[in-house]
């Protein structure tokens, strides 16, 4: 049985998509002081930012924040749910075939397997992934490698969309402070920039302050990522995603685009994904369908 080329690629780009956000958020994002706070100012001197523009740019933010739903607002600690892959498709976007029939060994093998994902907002997400036994028809060696294989892309997979998800759901792609940042306005919106321990990152809101370009500038790449958001009477919630990753010291040509697209059910009052679909371009797919959640709420 064939191995699956594109599990591995995927892997490796969703990690370094997580990795690079995760990273951003808690190095340059949480300066509240800030790392390196500016020295006090010699008498007759400026000490840069006046108290009104302060003030100005926190009230800029606490606006900003008010228009996007957050999952801390709402309470929500996670969710658990089942998780159906459409494996037809996966294989479908990894090989050069035209085609894959629904009784294809690969699918046959995969499908039965139970997988439930535990998405937690603090960053504990897991899965849980359960292959039926076959005790009176041994797998083959390939089966049980493809098994894992499967099983590593898609831990990772989900594990890592959870943390490049849960920034922009739970409000804190807005900072509650201006703090550490510095924000310039434009004649189209602001632009907020904080960088610490070799990491830059950049925010871009627009003149209706909805947060257009989030960009993170490390060591070992930078990553372009556009979210986009949808209009709920809870306020704007993020459905799709665009990122462009970019290894250090690579030509922008060999950027490597990823899209997101999240569908979205309620359950108990809170809006969690009910639909994945990541496209790693010119590489693969993949699809995921979450039903028979439940939710947690946080502790009061």
């Amino acid at each position: 049985m064939p191995k699956l080329p594109f599990a591995p690629s995927a892997r490796r780009l969703t990690a370094l998509l997580a990795v690079c956000l995760v990273t951003a958020f808690t190095q340059a994002r949480a300066q509240n002081p800030p790392a390196n706070p500016a020295p006090a100012a010699a008498p007759g001197q400026s000490s840069g930012k006046s108290e009104p523009d302060a003030k100005a740019n926190d009230e800029i933010l606490a606006k900003a924040g008010k228009l996007y739903y957050s999952t801390t607002k709402a309470g929500l600690a996670g969710f658990d749910c089942a998780v159906h892959p459409d494996w037809r498709k996966i294989f479908l976007s990894a090989g050069k075939a035209s085609a894959v029939a629904a009784d294809d060994p690969r699918i046959v093998l995969l499908k039965p397997v139970k997988i439930a994902l535990h998405a937690r907002l603090n960053g504990s997400s897991s899965l849980d992934w359960a292959a039926p036994a076959t005790p009176d028809k041994p797998l083959d060696q390939s089966s049980i490698d493809l098994l894992e294989q499967m099983h590593q892309a898609t831990e990772q997979t989900l594990t890592g969309f959870l943390q490049f998800w849960t920034p922009f759901a739970d409000g804190s792609a807005i900072p509650a402070s201006a703090q550490g940042l510095e924000i310039t306005k434009t004649e189209n919106g602001y632009i907020l920039n904080a960088e610490q321990g070799g990491t830059a990152v950049t925010e871009v809101l627009d003149k209706q302050l909805l947060l257009k370009q989030f960009k993170v500038v490390m060591k070992q790449a930078t990553v372009d990522f556009a979210p986009a958001y949808k209009s709920t009477d809870k306020g704007l919630l993020v459905n799709s995603f665009v990122a462009h990753i970019l290894p250090a010291g690579a030509p922008p040509e060999k950027a490597q685009e990823m899209r997101v697209e999240i569908g979205y059910q309620s359950v108990d009052g809170f809006p969690i994904p009910s639909e994945l679909f990541m496209n790693v371009v010119n590489r693969g797919e993949f699809d995921f369908v979450l039903d028979g959640c439940t939710v947690s709420r946080q502790a009061k």
